[in-house]
């Protein structure tokens, strides 16, 4: 069958199942449609009898509601409810496997030459079918939520894509792959997810008309012939190479967070993804800022962070300071309960890169061991403090410019295929302390030896006092954003270090 030819369908009859939805035995006749239910589902141009031929019928639920079964083998093993109306609404028996919607069909022989098509829902799902598509399965759960990151558990074993482990057997032949998603960001995780997990290079998109989001749309709007036409028009997914904006899947952009430190909201946003480079003189408190900055994102937003810190020691200097951001207080002043409970803390939210007394913590040594941290411990965020204390035996055909610039392309490669934020911080070249005595403030083209740390970096943030002597003060400058409008404009705030708190406070 060509992708643009319909075919008859043959489908169960549904006086051979005798079992109520949701049970795990062969599936009842579906229930009948109220007639406001069925009134929905024509106005959506759905087919009211192939619908019920798939076991769709009314719910217990819902007043106007549908019920869909899931089915593996025959037998129902999972029943969903929703509303047809603007107001969707779901709900879901409870203890129903979550498999594919129509898995079955990945086992009819006679579908082994058809595409497959995988959609986000079951009513796009019915709509690929009622317009000659017969190998097409809905994911159980929809999209993911937009705060999911498109990296988040896309493993094998990972829990919310279980669903495509149970059909790998089944999965494993197709050579063509729509991937009916919606047009929407949520749509275009998932369209990442499932591109990850049933590779790309089988994989196609769908470019949908005007006013259409999805195939139910499209069919309401076109007609099965306008299906038809979409799915034979679908675009293979990119591999390599250089392409037209036309011919680009929708990308998603994960969201900029805020830190949470008063005032550097316009100048420094977090997102995974991105890597920042930040800098300052010798105890002018960029490890203080940086474990700052962990802190707050593990307490706003739940992230977990890689600490690759060369000098310091996660038993006594990581610990004091996350335990005092924790409590709100020096380690000293705490007690017992106030500790146990920080560590408590420490334990959900940090990992640790620790060098043996025999590692040589080259640039291959921390790349894999952060990379093994971020899969074990599903962080967000990875910092590397500082680079000038990691081991660089550069290649001997490489100048140490070159180095440099490879070293932060891996940097930056790890930020995007892992999703994660990661900050590396980088001591300046020896600065000349003023007739004043002040020191000047440092740039990014300050840092040791090469102007890469500038080309390279997404962020670029310097952390400055402009006198040890007297202290109070501290500026935190944003002198570079790649992307000002999502991340942050360059600019700068001045803080003190509360001592009491543990934490920067912004003046005035």
């Amino acid at each position: 069958m060509t992708a643009n030819t319909a075919r008859t369908v043959a489908f169960p009859s549904p006086s051979t199942h005798d079992a109520p939805c949701g049970s795990a035995t062969t599936a009842a006749s579906p229930a009948p449609f109220t007639t406001r239910a069925t009134a929905l589902i024509e106005a959506r141009g759905l087919d009211i009898e192939l619908m019920a031929r798939l076991g769709v019928g009314g719910s217990d639920r819902f007043p106007d509601g549908i019920a869909i079964p899931y089915v593996e083998q025959g037998a129902v093993v999972a029943c969903k409810h929703r509303t047809l109306d603007a107001e969707k609404r779901f709900t879901q028996d409870a203890g129903g496997k979550q498999i594919l919607w129509n898995v079955d069909c990945l086992a009819d022989d006679t579908l082994r030459t058809e595409p497959l098509i995988v959609t986000e829902g079951e009513l796009d799902a019915i709509a690929a079918i009622q317009a000659g598509f017969p190998r097409t399965v809905s994911v159980p759960g929809g999209a993911p939520a937009l705060k999911q990151d498109p990296s988040d558990d896309l493993r094998a074993g990972g829990k919310r894509y279980a669903f495509l482990d149970a059909a790998e057997p089944l999965l494993g032949d197709a050579k063509e792959i729509v991937l009916a998603v919606d047009a929407d960001a949520p749509g275009a995780h998932l369209l990442h997810d499932l591109a990850v997990r049933l590779g790309r290079h089988r994989c196609k998109w769908l470019a949908y008309p005007p006013g259409a989001k999805d195939l139910n749309d499209v069919l309401r709007a076109h007609g099965e012939q306008g299906v038809r036409d979409l799915v034979t028009r679908a675009e293979w997914l990119k591999l390599e190479g250089v392409y037209r904006l036309s011919e680009l899947p929708p990308k998603a952009m994960p969201p900029a967070l805020e830190i949470g430190v008063a005032g550097l909201a316009p100048h420094y946003r977090i997102r995974r993804g991105d890597f920042c480079v930040l800098t300052g003189l010798p105890g002018h408190g960029k490890t203080s800022l940086v474990n700052e900055i962990a802190c707050r994102m593990a307490e706003r937003h739940g992230w977990s962070t890689v600490f690759a810190s060369f000098e310091q020691s996660p038993q006594v200097d990581h610990r004091r300071a996350l335990r005092s951001f924790h409590a709100g207080k020096r380690e000293i002043e705490m007690n017992m309960f106030e500790r146990d409970e920080a560590d408590r803390w420490i334990d959900r939210h940090f990992a640790f890169v620790v060098a043996g007394e025999d590692d040589e913590t080259t640039l291959l040594w921390v790349l894999e061991k952060v990379s093994a941290a971020i899969l074990r411990f599903e962080a967000s965020l990875v910092v590397i403090d500082p680079w000038n204390e990691m081991d660089h035996a550069r290649p001997r055909d490489m100048t140490t410019t070159e180095y440099v610039g490879f070293a932060l392309r891996q940097f930056k490669r790890l930020a995007q295929r892992h999703a994660v934020h990661v900050i590396v911080v980088a001591h300046p070249a020896k600065m000349q302390r003023g007739k004043d005595g002040t020191y000047p403030f440092p740039t990014l083209y300050d840092i040791s030896d090469s102007a890469h740390w500038s080309n390279k970096a997404d962020i670029g943030v310097v952390v400055h006092r402009a006198s040890l002597i007297d202290a109070q003060e501290t500026t935190i400058r944003v002198v570079k954003s790649r992307y000002a409008s999502e991340i942050g404009v360059p600019g700068e705030i001045t803080v003190v270090w509360d001592e009491a708190r543990t934490r920067f406070e912004k003046v005035g």
